[in-house]
């Protein structure tokens, strides 16, 4: 399928001039929608499950042990997530075009990123948590705090 990209990119468009983030997508617009479909379900249900994961967390203080801490913060992340680069990306994605303008991109990377990497570093702190104790089981008492 061929699609009229000259309607869509202008080299005399600079990314701080308004016209440049109204452009629609250079794709199908109706994959991009199921895309963005997708996107906000995905919101939806893991700011429900996030979020109903936090709550028994704060409920039941039994669950706060040192390695369900780390599944804790992950969960965090998760929620924050979800409430924040889904939605944007998703209503983004149903309309054909970005949304949020200029500030709203660079808003949207930097929580990305900082998602990324966080979840990234509380994955790899439990996994080295889950290799002290396969290693050592018997100073793994030690490690903890009461």
């Amino acid at each position: 399928m061929h699609y009229n990209y000259s309607l869509i990119i202008d080299e005399n468009l600079s990314s701080s001039d308004s016209q440049y983030w109204n452009r629609p997508t250079p794709v199908n617009c109706d994959h991009v929608r199921i895309v963005g479909i997708c996107l906000c379900i995905s919101a939806f249900v893991g700011i429900s499950l996030n979020g109903t994961l936090v709550s028994s967390f704060i409920r039941h203080k039994v669950l706060r042990s040192s390695p369900n801490i780390y599944i804790l913060f992950i969960s965090i992340m998760g929620l924050f997530a979800s409430c924040t680069i889904l939605p944007l990306t998703g209503t983004s994605s149903v309309y054909c075009r970005w949304l949020y303008q200029r500030r709203g991109c660079q808003l949207s990377a930097a929580i990305a990123f900082l998602y990324g990497c966080s979840s990234s570093y509380l994955l790899c702190v439990v996994s080295l948590s889950r290799c002290y104790i396969l290693v050592r089981p018997f100073a793994a008492n030690r490690v903890t705090v009461k």
